[in-house]
């Protein structure tokens, strides 16, 4: 009959009906997925270590012993007595300290010494080109500020100190000429010619 909806209709509307409702709200909210996850397995734990006891140090080991000694600032004027020789050995026992080769030719050492100071740690050139430069050679080997500070030793800043002195001058004379053997002031006096600075 026209117009009259059928039990079966009623079925097949409610059905379509659920449907879309379902539809509806898995669409507005659908239901999370569980991700894909691949397990790793577990890293083997490892066994401790056994604790290793520290190999007891030999007798007199220890921390670096101190540099060696020097004497403290002399008076100006030229070395007296032995002092020439104490400072040129208290230089070559910090080089060895260092692990640098000790001075083995203290006489060019010497020759050195008197033909640019005298022997007197607090001599200042003030007429050569450095010292119109505004460096002037200070003390027994007579450096100039900046070699002094590039070749001194830690614990031998004092550019007036002859031990200081002393060993940034080798160490610039073994830096430019090999040795202080071959400076060629040493080398010119040797050979019988005049002595020129280094």
């Amino acid at each position: 009959m026209p117009g009259s909806v059928s039990a079966t209709d009623r079925v097949i509307a409610g059905a379509l009906v659920a449907v879309l409702l379902f539809s509806t709200v898995y669409a507005v909210n659908p239901r999370p997925r569980p991700a894909l996850v691949w397990s790793q397995p577990a890293e083997p734990t490892r066994p401790a270590l056994p604790s290793v006891p520290a190999s007891p140090q030999p007798a007199g080991a220890g921390p670096d012993p101190e540099p060696p000694a020097k004497d403290s600032n002399p008076p100006c004027g030229p070395a007296k007595g032995d002092a020439l020789d104490r400072w040129i050995a208290q230089a070559s026992a910090a080089l060895e300290h260092v692990g640098e080769p000790p001075i083995t030719d203290r006489d060019a050492l010497r020759l050195i010494i008197a033909a640019e100071s005298s022997g007197d740690p607090c001599a200042v050139n003030t007429w050569d080109i450095n010292a119109r430069r505004g460096t002037p050679s200070v003390g027994l080997v007579q450096t100039i500020r900046p070699t002094f500070d590039r070749w001194a030793l830690p614990g031998y800043g004092d550019i007036r100190h002859p031990v200081d002195n002393i060993i940034a001058g080798v160490r610039y004379a073994r830096g430019r000429y090999g040795s202080e053997s071959n400076v060629p002031g040493v080398v010119g006096r040797r050979t019988g010619a005049r002595y020129s600075g280094y």
